[in-house]
């Protein structure tokens, strides 16, 4: 009776890692089938489905790198950026260095405000081959919009190195150069601007804060006098011109200033402070 009791029992225990065998070859063959259904909906323009497949996959292997990639692929054909980014986001943290995942972030980070992640992700894709130069332009406008004023200077400087008709360089070039306090500098960048593309507003209004940067009223207020006569009416021009004016030890330019304040003081942002300010020049006058 014994040995009827364990044959049984060792029956049992067989069938039981049989059943356990077949049930993780049957996962398995599911995982594969739920990647070739997931592609052919996706390469099909089913997003939705192709979404909901990747979704139930990445339960099976949540770290996948192509479940990853493709679920957040599949959510950037549905125009839902902020999802397809946290699907290449977690790509990307456990395959660092993938052209693939990299590429799509140098295209969906700035869609978001992430401008640190496309920039990060240019930096893959130029240690992995890539030449820098292709990257210039969208390097320049990145860092520019990070407020990294050193190294939006730097690539700019460089499109206007390969490319001197690139207008919108040189004004974020003197834009930058000034953030770090280079007026002179700015200005440099500035002329080089009037020469090559003309008069413009915002040309010779920018010439003239970099002169009152520098201290130099009176230049700055040719410069803001130009501006406005291209665009008399562009109030922050006008202040900026009442500031010079007022800065200069000259009745006339005082009164002159004094009324300008009086104009737009309506417009005037209050980091301006234009009623203290009008009440100095009265004081003074």
């Amino acid at each position: 009776m014994r040995k009827v009791t364990i044959f049984i029992a060792g029956l049992s225990l067989l069938l039981v890692l049989a059943a356990g065998l077949t049930g993780c070859g049957k996962k398995a063959e599911t995982l594969e089938q739920m990647r070739v259904d997931g592609k052919k909906a996706l390469d099909a323009g089913e997003f939705n489905r192709a979404v909901n497949i990747y979704k139930q996959a990445l339960k099976e292997k949540p770290s996948d790198r192509d479940l990853l990639y493709y679920l957040g692929l599949s959510f950037k054909r549905l125009d839902m950026i902020d999802s397809a980014l946290v699907y290449l986001r977690r790509a990307k943290l456990l395959n660092p260095r993938d052209r693939e995942i990299n590429k799509e972030l140098i295209e969906l980070c700035p869609a978001v405000g992430d401008f640190e992640g496309a920039i990060k992700a240019i930096a893959v894709m130029i240690s992995t081959g890539d030449n820098e130069q292709m990257y210039w332009p969208a390097l320049a406008e990145l860092y520019f919009l990070v407020d990294d004023s050193y190294m939006a200077a730097k690539y700019n400087a460089l499109l206007i190195a390969a490319d001197s008709d690139l207008a919108p360089a040189y004004m974020k070039l003197a834009t930058s150069y000034s953030k770090m306090g280079r007026y002179g500098q700015s200005n440099e960048v500035m002329f080089r601007a009037l020469d090559r593309f003309g008069p413009l507003a915002e040309t010779c209004g920018n010439i003239g804060i970099n002169y009152v940067g520098l201290q130099q009223f009176e230049e700055a207020e040719v410069y803001f006098r130009l501006s406005l006569e291209i665009d008399p009416e562009h109030a922050p021009t006008a202040l900026n011109l009442a500031h010079a004016l007022g800065e200069q030890d000259d009745r006339a330019k005082k009164e002159e200033a004094l009324r300008i304040y009086r104009q737009y003081a309506s417009q005037a942002p209050p980091a301006y402070n234009v009623d203290s300010i009008i009440s100095v020049l009265e004081g003074q006058l």
